[in-house]
């Protein structure tokens, strides 16, 4: 782009670039906040997951069982960690908040891929991409995710690379071989982060095999020969070392001690249908009852269901400080707030999951659906039909199994296409703010005091 070019763009879109440096201010602020007032230590399995990092730094190899119980979790993050560690100590720092300031930056390429998958989904309509940039800077597991040492947000962030990638690339299309073998690529080292990246794999192949079965195109063949042979021959040594030491490949080793149910007959099927209105109405923390998938979903997305930043809660008088089910504490002002973020969580829900329907019904109405909107519900069905496959082998509650940071990939892509279907329905756009950017907004003004930490009134 000439400098000519570069001022045109400049003048046209300076309102618009400078909402989106507001928004890009405003995510950082909380997450720098954050970053010196939350302590990796307090967040879940957060210890085990520094356990990991010195058992790569102090060792020089991975960590046992006796070490850490996250030993099982695959590499890749942990040595990128190292790496990262090793950078600061060229800068004169090895402190926690240096390791924790990693996701700041891998949740910061979270935000631009939510932003162009947005953008390029859309036909490049760059005010429903804005509207999904700013709901996901500053969405409550997004912003608990970027707080502490953990592998999930880079696990995130590639799941998003490949979707935007296939996308972009179009690797739908003949005479892609060479871009087919750079995404099979990402997607090994992807399946090394997380194995949670298996759904993308999943994904691709599923689509590619409607396609050559629609079209009889034999490259879609290669295409799935290609990635399969690359995914299988980069991750085949860590699939042999996971099977030979944590007892097979897809092994969870926390829940050895739990018996994995059968699907049928699992007590989890008790809490997947329930709905639990206590959480809008008068107890909002966990634990809440009855048990329910989608509100414990709802309420770990937009708020603090688990109470994980509301450290130092213990230490206030009895009378500025509530006991809840857990164990731990929290203040009436935190307890209200969380009450208003999940009142509102179902109005913004709601408005996602009513334009997803209409566009899923009027593809069944025309029976005809976009080959790489077919990808994208297939990835999102698959990230579902992950979480409740996992729930009901493994349906202990009290252990954590249900959050929302396991299934996060979906939401922007979720959003993506409700957004897109509202601006299509909607002919004043006008309108189209009123519904889509003003829950976004008000959700940042309710949910100020849950996003910071020891944001509370001090005694």
């Amino acid at each position: 782009m000439g400098v000519s070019k570069l001022k045109y763009f400049l003048k046209n879109n300076w309102f618009y670039l400078a909402l989106l440096a507001l928004i890009l201010a405003i995510a950082f602020f909380i997450r720098w906040h954050n970053l010196f007032s939350y302590n990796t230590y307090w967040a879940d399995d957060g210890g085990a997951h520094i356990d990991y990092l010195k058992a790569i730094i102090y060792h020089h190899r991975l960590p046992t069982l006796a070490e850490t119980y996250t030993a099982w979790h695959e590499p890749i993050y942990y040595l990128l960690l190292a790496l990262w560690a090793g950078l600061g100590r060229l800068f004169g720092t090895s402190s926690l908040n240096w390791l924790e300031s990693l996701n700041i930056l891998f949740y910061g390429l979270f935000l631009g891929l939510v932003w162009l998958i947005s953008y390029f989904y859309s036909q490049k309509n760059k005010w429903l991409a804005l509207a999904n940039f700013f709901l996901f800077s500053i969405l409550f597991t997004g912003v608990k995710l970027s707080a502490y040492v953990n592998n999930e947000v880079l696990n995130q962030t590639l799941i998003l690379l490949l979707v935007f990638l296939f996308l972009y690339w179009k690797l739908l299309s003949p005479h892609k071989e060479k871009k087919i073998f750079a995404w099979a690529l990402i997607l090994a080292g992807a399946v090394l982060v997380k194995i949670t990246a298996l759904i993308v794999l999943m994904a691709v192949i599923g689509v590619w095999l409607i396609k050559w079965f629609l079209t009889k195109q034999k490259y879609f063949g290669k295409y799935i020969f290609t990635v399969l042979l690359l995914a299988l021959a980069i991750n085949l040594p860590w699939a042999i070392y996971k099977n030979n030491n944590y007892n097979g490949y897809f092994s969870i080793n926390i829940y050895d001690a739990k018996p994995r149910q059968n699907l049928v007959t699992s007590s989890g099927w008790h809490y997947i249908f329930a709905i639990n209105t206590h959480v809008f109405k008068d107890y909002p923390v966990w634990f809440s009852q009855p048990n329910s998938y989608f509100s414990i979903l709802l309420s770990d997305s937009f708020g603090d269901y688990y109470n994980m930043f509301e450290v130092g809660t213990e230490n206030l008088p009895d009378s500025a400080k509530i006991l809840v089910g857990n164990g731990r504490y929290t203040t009436p002002p935190l307890w209200q707030a969380m009450l208003n973020v999940n009142r509102l969580a179902l109005i913004i829900a709601g408005i996602w999951w009513l334009g997803f329907g209409a566009w899923l019904f009027a593809c069944l109405k025309n029976k005809k659906i976009g080959d790489y909107d077919l990808f994208i519900l297939i990835v999102m069905s698959g990230g579902w039909l992950a979480s409740i496959f996992h729930n009901l082998r493994l349906p202990y509650l009290e252990v954590g199994v249900l959050k929302a940071h396991f299934i996060y990939f979906t939401y922007p892509l979720l959003a993506m296409i409700s957004y897109r279907f509202w601006w299509q329905v909607i002919k004043n756009k006008l309108w189209w703010f009123i519904v889509v950017m003003a829950p976004i907004l008000i959700y940042l003004w309710l949910a100020w005091d849950i996003l910071l930490v020891d944001a509370y009134p001090k005694i």
